[in-house]
């Protein structure tokens, strides 16, 4: 059985977003966006970077290259492929966590894959599979494990998850054989939205009054500063 307690602590988790939703997230006009993607490596939930402001900027980054890729951009998309990006910062309760830090918990979840795998040659469906990019496994296998929890016990919901990322591409590593990888980061998978206890906009800083107004309004606000 996983290691489930719960964990009376906070950490600060870091989104990375364009500037109109993270204005619009910290002065409470609309709630972070839960991620329901079949590729979302611990399952769905709202995503944060554990203590990682820079690595929540760098994934807004590349999601803005995306958009700016696109073809038959709808007016949000031209908006979010040109705006100011921003990182919210957010108190995140862990509360019950699937902490895969935890031994007992990686053991946990390697079960709950061969009982995964077991139903699914009963019901004669072929589980999906993981990509470099997609880890639809991955996903499909977390969403099980959330199921199984919750009917195991009364009030035994997960409130997040924790995992650490570790690239393992060859040319990731800072020396040929080291285990020292660009890119690692902690991730927080959040279920259940009453763990996050306030928000705030870690980047950009000195916004003007107007600029606020702008991307408020659901504009592109003309931002060129950046933090000290």
């Amino acid at each position: 059985m996983a290691r489930y307690d719960d964990y009376h602590r906070t950490v600060i988790g870091y989104h990375g977003t364009g500037l109109t939703a993270a204005l619009r997230i910290v002065n409470r006009i609309e709630d972070f966006r839960w991620s329901d993607r079949d590729y979302d490596w611990l399952g769905r939930g709202i995503y944060f970077w554990e203590y990682a402001p820079n690595q929540a900027l760098n994934f807004a980054k590349i999601r803005q290259r995306q958009y700016q890729r696109k073809k038959h951009k709808t007016p949000d998309d031209r908006r979010r492929a040109t705006e100011p990006l921003a990182v919210v910062a957010c108190m995140v309760r862990l509360g019950f966590c699937l902490d895969l830090t935890e031994p007992e918990n990686i053991e946990y979840v390697a079960s709950v894959y061969q009982d995964y795998r077991a139903l699914m040659a009963e019901m004669g469906v072929e589980p999906p599979g993981n990509s470099r990019k997609y880890r639809r496994l991955d996903c499909a296998v977390f969403e099980y494990a959330y199921k199984v929890i919750g009917e195991s016990a009364p009030n035994s919901t997960v409130d997040t998850a924790r995992g650490i990322y570790v690239p393992t591409a060859g040319d990731r590593r800072i020396w040929p054989g080291s285990w020292i990888a660009r890119d690692t980061h902690i991730q927080l998978c959040v279920r259940n939205p009453a763990s996050l206890l306030g928000t705030w906009l870690h980047h950009p800083t000195g916004l003007e009054v107007n600029d606020v107004c702008e991307a408020l309004r659901g504009g592109v606000a003309r931002v060129e500063r950046e933090d000290p």
